[in-house]
């Protein structure tokens, strides 16, 4: 009987072969119980007459604050449909059905308002909005940036372990800066133990964690982190009060040459992205638009619009 359901951890393994079929990459089941299992997220299928998987979106709970109260909102991500249209375009079609079911699920004590956010593709969004299941929001920016040469009062990028007793009390202490300046806007929490989860627990991708130190020493300005392909060095995430972000930039570019990299990339939502734009090499609108339930906040999604703080670290897969 053809019927949408939640997956449970045993049938985790139908999941990649429509991966497969559809974003023609693999996914594991490591990465598929990161995101989704234990209690993490939910993932919604819609099951056909034989049992096959035919569409499939996956939700991660995320602690989030939003106008400056702490919410578990959720990550939709992994939305796929079997190819050839048996996934459906239409309004009671499995791809809707699924969405709908998804959606519906969404509003909880701790997340009255029902939000979600994600990063669908152009086709997916465009579909989405088509069948009033998604709402934009908020549109990526990708700035890059050219090498800095470091002088001798550079401020210092010190690699750092993953989070100890020593290190959690100093990314608590500036996560609690950026909170006050973003707070009362929509941003994921980026305390010490989502900083171990997200980068350290990453079951697939591998990043560096960075203090970023005033060069006569005093207290970190804050927490970088970056990944490396080839000679681009992308800043996945930073943890600072917004006022000291730049010098963060800063601090990276002038340390890309340690790195063997040529470039800084950056991905930032368009409002803020727009601080360091000035600076950028290049400022690049990204086909990604940030999505939104359109019955969130009761039926007023636009009530956040251009409020979101999120770089390519708010996503799965960067």
């Amino acid at each position: 009987m053809n019927q949408v359901r939640m997956l449970t951890a045993e049938q985790f393994p139908l999941i990649p072969p429509l991966f497969r079929q559809v974003f023609g990459g693999d996914i594991s089941l490591a990465m598929l119980q990161w995101k989704y299992g234990a209690g993490r997220g939910a993932a919604y299928g819609y099951f056909g007459d034989n049992g096959e998987l035919l569409v499939h979106c996956g939700l991660s709970y995320r602690r989030a604050l939003a106008d400056g109260q702490l919410r578990r909102i959720a990550h939709m991500g992994d939305l796929m449909a079997v190819p050839g249209g048996r996934g459906g375009l239409g309004r009671s079609a499995p791809f809707a059905l699924v969405i709908q079911r998804m959606l519906d699920d969404l509003a909880t004590p701790q997340n009255p308002d029902a939000l979600a956010f994600g990063f669908p593709s152009d086709r997916a969004m465009r579909l989405g909005e088509r069948l009033g299941l998604f709402s934009a929001i908020d549109q990526m920016q990708l700035l890059t940036f050219a090498p800095l040469p470091r002088s001798w009062r550079a401020d210092r990028v010190i690699p750092c372990p993953r989070p100890d007793d020593t290190f959690r009390p100093l990314v608590d202490r500036l996560w609690q800066g950026m909170a006050e300046a973003l707070g009362d806007d929509l941003i994921v929490v980026r305390d010490a133990p989502y900083l171990d989860d997200r980068y350290f627990g990453h079951p697939t991708l591998r990043y560096t964690c960075s203090l970023v130190r005033p060069w006569w020493g005093g207290r970190p300005l804050g927490v970088i982190v970056t990944r490396r392909e080839g000679e681009q060095v992308e800043l996945v995430d930073m943890v600072a009060p917004p006022a000291l972000m730049g010098r963060l930039i800063q601090a990276a570019r002038q340390h890309l040459a340690d790195w063997g990299a040529q470039t800084l990339t950056l991905w930032l939502t368009e409002h803020h992205g727009t601080t360091f734009a000035d600076e950028a090499l290049r400022n690049d609108r990204m086909e990604l638009r940030i999505m939104a339930n359109p019955f969130s906040s009761g039926g007023n999604p636009q009530r956040f619009a251009g409020r979101w703080w999120l770089t390519s670290g708010d996503t799965d897969y960067h």
